[in-house]
């Protein structure tokens, strides 16, 4: 089985999060996974280093799925590899 570069693995990603999240419904879940996820609060809980880890993992998740969506795909590499 051929393996896919790079550059074929992010264009593929990127089509998959905007076909997700695109629509009237993804946009919804989207709005409800930022908040939820604390995009755009503060993760530190001065009560509790725990939840401060915690409120920090669960707002990697929603700026992992913002770098696919926001992904710039023109200005990616074409790898030699596998092309």
């Amino acid at each position: 089985m051929e393996e896919q570069s790079n550059y074929n693995i992010c264009i593929n990603r990127n089509s998959d999060f905007l076909n997700t999240f695109g629509s009237a419904h993804g946009l919804k879940t989207l709005k409800y996974l930022s908040d939820y996820c604390l995009e755009k609060e503060q993760t530190y809980d001065r009560t509790s280093d725990r939840k401060t880890a915690f409120n920090e993992g669960a707002r990697s998740v929603i700026l992992e799925i913002r770098h696919w969506l926001d992904m710039d795909i023109s200005k990616l590499e074409k790898d030699d590899q596998n092309e």
